[in-house]
């Protein structure tokens, strides 16, 4: 069955059926849960509540967007407002290692030092940053978006999203000029 064919089961009783929808989707929902809370339990806790939200606003699904992009805006809110209630907290974690990536070649013990040091200094000058930079720099450089498809997703105009980009590197280059 399509997705389209799947909700208008759901919106005719056939409740069932969302559960296709959650298998597709939970992965996708899980990541931004993942990338914005930081941590594995809050993210799964999110991606129930995202899911549980969905189901409850699927009659105001109009379609005007692919599902996924609805259901990002949903999981993108739902993880912001967590993260609002929690944010003194949430500003002391650390995220995942953006920049981690299976390397082909061996690095020598020095060169694995470097690394991991630049690797942590790049995720704390990405955690320095506020909301909404630090998700339009996570969607553009580490989830590969185009600025069209950030903007749909967060509901913005294309040139919201490339002033935010513009001024979150601004705040990342001189974030990283005073550690040096």
């Amino acid at each position: 069955m399509e997705e389209t064919e799947w909700i208008s089961a759901v919106l005719s009783g056939q409740h069932q059926a969302f559960g296709h929808l959650v298998d597709r989707y939970q992965g996708m929902v899980y990541r931004v849960c993942i990338k914005i809370t930081g941590e594995a339990e809050s993210a799964k806790d999110m991606t129930q509540e995202v899911f549980i939200k969905a189901y409850k606003a699927l009659p105001s699904f109009r379609g005007q967007s692919s599902f996924s992009t609805w259901l990002y805006r949903i999981a993108y809110r739902t993880c912001l407002d967590w993260k609002r209630a929690n944010d003194r907290e949430w500003r002391h974690r650390s995220t995942a290692d953006y920049t981690e990536n299976d390397l082909v070649t061996t690095l020598t013990p020095e060169q694995e030092a470097l690394r991991k040091e630049a690797t942590q200094e790049l995720g704390d000058n990405l955690n320095s940053l506020t909301e909404p930079y630090r998700s339009v720099v996570q969607l553009y450089y580490f989830q590969r978006q185009s600025y069209q498809e950030i903007a749909e997703q967060k509901g913005i105009s294309v040139k919201t999203v490339e002033s935010q980009l513009y001024r979150a590197r601004q705040m990342m280059r001189k974030s990283g000029e005073e550690w040096r």
